[in-house]
C-alpha cells in the first residue's frame, strides 16, 4: 500500500510508522512514585507507566505539553501548549491536551482531568496508532514529546514539580 495519498489539495500521509527510542522522567516523591518501562514488541515499542499519586489534588495543576522535532542534529520546539488544569473557565480551541487525554484513557486511568484522587494511575501498552491524527499532522523525522506537570499550592507564588516526562520517538 501505497503511505500517500493525492486529491486536489496535495498528498497526505495515510499512515505511519512509529517506534519510540527512549523514555525518561522525573518525579517529585512528595506527590508521586512513578516507573516507566518501553516495550519493544513486534508491532512496535508501547510504554508502560505505574505511579501512586500520594495526595489529593483539586486546583492549581499546569502542565506543559511541547513536541519538538530534530533538525540539523538539534531539537527545537514545532508545537507547545501550556495549560491550568483544573481552571473552570474556557481555554480556548487547543486541541492538544483533549486529544491526549483520548488516546491516553485508551490504556489505562492516567489522564489530564481534574481533580486527581489520591491512588494507583497506570497504563499499559500505550502507543499512538500510526493513523492518528497527531500523527499524521507531522513529517517524517525525530521527534520528542515533553510533559512537564506543576503544581501550585493555594496563596503561593511558585509551583512545584510534579513530574516530567519526555517520549522520545521515530516516525517513518
Amino acid at each position: 500500500m501505497d503511505p500517500h495519498e493525492c486529491d486536489h489539495a496535495g498528498c497526505v500521509r495515510l499512515y505511519a510508522k512509529i517506534m519510540i527510542t527512549k523514555v525518561d522522567y522525573v518525579s517529585n516523591s512528595d506527590y508521586l512514585t512513578m516507573r516507566v518501562q518501553v516495550n519493544n514488541e513486534t508491532e512496535g515499542s508501547t510504554v508502560d507507566v505505574d505511579s501512586n499519586l500520594l495526595l489529593d489534588v483539586s486546583q492549581g495543576v499546569f502542565v506543559n505539553i511541547d513536541l519538538d522535532s530534530k533538525m540539523d542534529g538539534e531539537y527545537m520546539t514545532m508545537i507547545g501548549t501550556n495549560k491550568e488544569l483544573c481552571s473552570t473557565e474556557d481555554t480556548g480551541i487547543d486541541p492538544v491536551v483533549p486529544l491526549l487525554n483520548e488516546e491516553l484513557q485508551k490504556f489505562g486511568n492516567l489522564s489530564f482531568n481534574c481533580p486527581f484522587q489520591r491512588g494507583y494511575y497506570y497504563m499499559r501498552r500505550f502507543r499512538m496508532s500510526d493513523d492518528h491524527m497527531l500523527v499524521k499532522m507531522v513529517p517524517p523525522g525525530q521527534y520528542i514529546v515533553k510533559m512537564d506537570l506543576q503544581h501550585q499550592q493555594p496563596n503561593a507564588t511558585d509551583k512545584s514539580p510534579v513530574f516530567k516526562l519526555s517520549f522520545y520517538f521515530e516516525i517513518s
